[in-house]
């Protein structure tokens, strides 16, 4: 009977007025109407509502359950609608957010923390994963978000890019090859300045042929690309280890350990005590520019929650 609580306001009328006249005068119906609707409901339901042998009328057994009823439907909208404007004003809401290990560690925690001081009644979950867990975890909704350098599928999700990002060749600056390449030379500075962005020119990887390397596992974004990028050049590195974190990485360049591949991203916002013991080399191949985007589930309803914190990190840093 899904119609049984469609006439609820009147059913509830006559209850408080405890007349059918009454109730007709202030729903602005016709008296007869209003009776002929109410003994059609009465029949659908199989019971009377109403005792109509006494006056004022009063509710029948099943007619109390009925306006009981109606009062928790009246107060389960009554909640919904404080809810709503809880979430409209940020007082209340749940935000799911993903995104890649460097992103989560290094760069989105300050625009975390100043989303939940200025929200704090806002419930955050967040996942730090790669890129084909956070695309799972999106679609599986999850996920209210993630931020990510990985290109989804554009018929499932809706992607707006953020920032843009830059691969380098780091080498540490003791290696013998780095004289050699003096002339492709960035330093720390060059790099948090953006000078990676405007130089052009291709890099001679052969000339590192000799230098060992540490790079990401294989199931890491950055791993894939810097695989793409090698096979582009006919570039067979020396790789003395793989490694699943990305400051982990950056550590071993720093002590002079090996070379590897890293984004202009995790170069701004690494924190190390000796950045002059890294050169930068820019990397001339289409892989290495990419984006960092900002996704959603396709047709996903954008709460006032995802809506403020994506705003917040546009022309992420």
């Amino acid at each position: 009977m899904p119609e049984m609580f469609s006439h609820r306001q009147i059913i509830y009328t006559i209850y408080k007025e405890q007349s059918f006249s009454k109730a007709a005068q202030k729903l602005f119906m016709a008296q007869p109407s209003l009776s002929l609707l109410v003994k059609k409901l009465e029949a659908q339901l199989g019971v009377p509502l109403f005792d109509r042998s006494c006056k004022p009328i009063r509710l029948t057994e099943a007619g109390k359950e009925y306006i009981r009823a109606v009062e928790s439907i009246r107060q389960t909208e009554a909640d919904f609608m404080n809810y709503l404007q809880s979430a409209r004003s940020l007082e209340a809401g749940v935000l799911g957010i993903g995104s890649n290990q460097l992103l989560s560690s290094l760069v989105l925690p300050k625009y975390i923390a100043e989303f939940n001081r200025k929200y704090p009644k806002i419930q955050l979950s967040l996942i730090d994963a790669n890129s084909t867990t956070l695309q799972n975890a999106l679609n599986a909704g999850e996920l209210d978000m993630i931020i990510d350098n990985h290109i989804l599928p554009d018929d499932l999700f809706e992607q707006a890019q953020i920032a843009a990002e830059h691969l380098l060749l780091a080498v540490p600056a003791t290696f013998p090859e780095s004289k050699a390449l003096e002339a492709y030379r960035l330093h720390y500075e060059d790099v948090i300045s953006g000078r990676q962005i405007d130089i052009s020119g291709a890099f001679p990887l052969e000339k590192l042929q000799n230098v060992p390397f540490i790079l990401m596992n294989r199931d890491n974004d950055t791993r894939k690309v810097t695989d793409h990028i090698f096979q582009e050049s006919a570039f067979s590195p020396t790789v003395l280890f793989e490694l699943d974190r990305l400051t982990t990485l950056y550590s071993y360049i720093e002590l002079g350990a090996a070379a590897s591949i890293v984004s202009d991203t995790l170069v701004r916002n690494v924190h190390t005590a000796n950045p002059d013991h890294i050169y930068f080399y820019p990397i001339s191949s289409k892989y290495a520019s990419r984006g960092i985007y900002v996704s959603y589930k396709k047709n996903k309803y954008h709460s006032p929650a995802m809506q403020v914190f994506a705003d917040s990190i546009t022309n992420l840093k």
